[in-house]
């Protein structure tokens, strides 16, 4: 249970500090998916840390194991974002997962007009 909450508060602070640094720098905002994989992927490989060890799961190679949970780490992004685009009814521009649709025309019929 507690393996769960760790990836849940990793994927969160992923998204935030994905959020500061595009926030400070404009330029990485197109970037903003491939930095939330390196921070997400990055951290969990930093920290050493693979869920399947904790379950007791057994994986032929541990470093896949790490890989896998820094997956999991950057795919539990995406509820996150979720969350906060349906708390404050705003998105973050450029968010791949909820991002910015565009305005669709209606398409209007000839013989009414």
């Amino acid at each position: 249970m507690y393996d769960f909450a760790i990836v849940a508060l990793l994927a969160l602070a992923t998204i935030k500090a994905v959020d500061f640094v595009c926030d400070l720098f404009d330029v990485v905002e197109r970037f903003r998916s491939l930095l939330t994989f390196i921070a997400g992927i990055g951290a969990v490989v930093w920290l050493d840390f693979s869920v399947f060890t904790n379950w007791n799961i057994d994986i032929r190679n541990d470093d896949t194991g790490v890989w896998l949970t820094g997956f999991m780490v950057v795919g539990a992004t995406i509820p996150w974002r979720a969350i906060f685009r349906y708390l404050t009814h705003d998105q973050a521009t450029g968010d791949e997962s909820l991002g910015e649709r565009g305005h669709m025309l209606r398409a209007v019929d000839a013989d009414a007009a």
